[in-house]
């Protein structure tokens, strides 16, 4: 039970740790001189037959109580954070996505589906979820008959993790402390998020500095070093957190209809690089920055 429980809280909630305030903490020092340029990793072009995906990388808007690094996002149902939301979702439609897909689970969107009609017939959202408030409101506005989900459940194929953490007890402790330098750093950024509008917050995110420190620390900067001996249990974190993310760009893939050349696709931030990564290698796809309608 040790093991599991391992595996499905602390593994996950690390990448997030790593990955979700890391962006926030990059942006005092990098967005001034990176703010004009396109995150590197990004194709120059696109082909004329692929498929555009924006790649838009969001935080939690509701706050989530089960990430190891806690922060406490502004209510996305005020007045204030409503006007913000419209002034976004004008932004985001001026790209005219043909479809928008949102990081829900692939294996809800008949659930998915059935919200976001209501929301197109003219139905109010209590919720405050991204998906919801960024996903369905750029869609509405465009007229589109569905939005869709892409997500899929973190899944993790090897014991060796758990058992290099109950091995070396100094790796756990480095877990620990990252954790923690996290959070401070989290805390520190609590009053530039109050003040920044949620555009501003999504551009400090998807900036370059953003994507790459946030994950490199979580990832190549972490769990690459995490070996003992023959047991390199880091190596297989960084290959099922590549997994989910490839299972994610084949749920994108059943999603896109015929003809579709331009997607949306709201995902947290620390999803972006690895499914740029896939989307690119892809001859079908053609991942894409939302940078330029964040300016």
């Amino acid at each position: 039970m040790r093991s599991t429980a391992l595996r499905t809280s602390l593994l996950p909630a690390l990448l997030l740790a790593l990955a979700s305030c890391a962006p926030l903490a990059t942006r005092t020092a990098s967005a001034p001189a990176g703010s004009s340029a396109l995150p590197t990793g990004f194709p120059a072009r696109c082909a004329p037959d692929e498929v555009q995906v924006m790649l838009l990388g969001t935080y939690a808007f509701p706050g989530n109580a089960f990430d190891a690094v806690k922060e406490s996002p502004d209510d996305m149902l005020s007045l204030r954070r409503q006007e913000e939301l419209q002034e976004l979702a004008a932004r985001l439609a001026d790209w005219a996505p043909q479809q928008v897909a949102v990081d829900w689970p692939f294996a809800l969107n008949d659930t998915t589906a059935a919200r976001y009609r209501r929301y197109a017939a003219g139905a109010s959202t209590s919720s405050r979820n991204e998906g919801a408030q960024v996903g369905f409101r750029v869609a509405r506005r465009l007229g589109h008959a569905d939005v869709l989900g892409f997500g899929q459940p973190w899944t993790a194929r090897s014991d060796s993790a758990d058992a290099l953490f109950r091995r070396r007890p100094d790796l756990r402790q480095r877990v620990d402390s990252t954790i923690r330098a996290r959070q401070r750093e989290a805390d520190s950024l609590a009053g530039w998020r109050r003040d920044a509008t949620v555009t501003e917050q999504l551009r400090a995110l998807n900036s370059d500095g953003a994507l790459h420190g946030g994950h490199s620390a979580a990832l190549f900067g972490g769990f690459l070093e995490a070996l003992d001996g023959d047991n390199g249990g880091g190596a297989d974190v960084i290959s099922d957190w590549y997994a989910r993310n490839a299972r994610m760009a084949q749920n994108l893939t059943r999603l896109v209809q015929p003809g579709t050349r331009r997607v949306l696709a709201l995902v947290h931030a620390d999803h972006v690089p690895a499914l740029r990564s896939i989307l690119d290698e892809s001859p079908r796809y053609c991942p894409v920055s939302p940078l330029p309608f964040l300016r």
